[in-house]
């Protein structure tokens, strides 16, 4: 089979675009296969160009995941890829409008969008924690080995900036989606 390599990252909150992405592709005769980290190398096989709908949902629990899969099998969605907490579902475009989405109302949309707002809050507590530790630790050395400390906490401070940024962000573009599902 032939395959193609597309490089493309989006966040935590442009799951819609993903989708839209993905489909694309289905459309153009590219059917998602795999993802690969760190540098979101998304990897499609040829396939025939059909009219597919491509859903994703978060699930952050990993309880109860063959009755959750077979939910979505029973309604007719393939499922045929998990990263981490995210599962991706495809199905072929439907004429009617409510079997094209995973969440046919606007409540359900905003709920997985909370899920994914506390997912992230997690992931951002866990990286300020060592922060709160760590710089009065390293800060409180003796001078004369302060270079060392001060180059480490620099370059974890920039880091932290830059999740800080990205968190805030997708943050924004998830509130805004539970205030428009509500």
């Amino acid at each position: 089979m032939k395959n193609k390599k597309i490089i493309k990252w989006f966040g935590l909150a442009d799951f819609s675009k993903e989708e839209v992405f993905l489909q694309q592709q289905h459309e153009q005769g590219w059917k998602m296969v795999d993802l690969k980290l760190p540098f979101s190398i998304y990897i499609f096989e040829k396939c025939k160009p059909e009219d597919y709908v491509y859903q994703l949902d978060f699930k952050p629990e990993e309880t109860d995941t063959d009755e959750y899969l077979q939910l979505f099998q029973d309604c007719g969605w393939e499922y045929f890829y998990k990263f981490g907490c995210w599962y991706y579902f495809r199905k072929p475009k439907s004429e009617t409008i409510e079997e094209n989405v995973i969440f046919s109302d606007a409540p359900s949309r905003a709920e997985m969008a909370k899920k994914v707002v506390k997912f992230q809050s997690i992931c951002i507590a866990a990286v300020l924690f060592p922060a709160l530790c760590l710089f009065p630790t390293l800060l409180n050395r003796s001078e004369e080995k302060r270079s060392m400390p001060v180059v480490f906490l620099s370059i974890y401070a920039i880091i932290l900036f830059l999740l800080i940024g990205i968190h805030l962000t997708n943050f924004l573009k998830l509130n805004r989606i539970i205030r428009n599902d509500k």
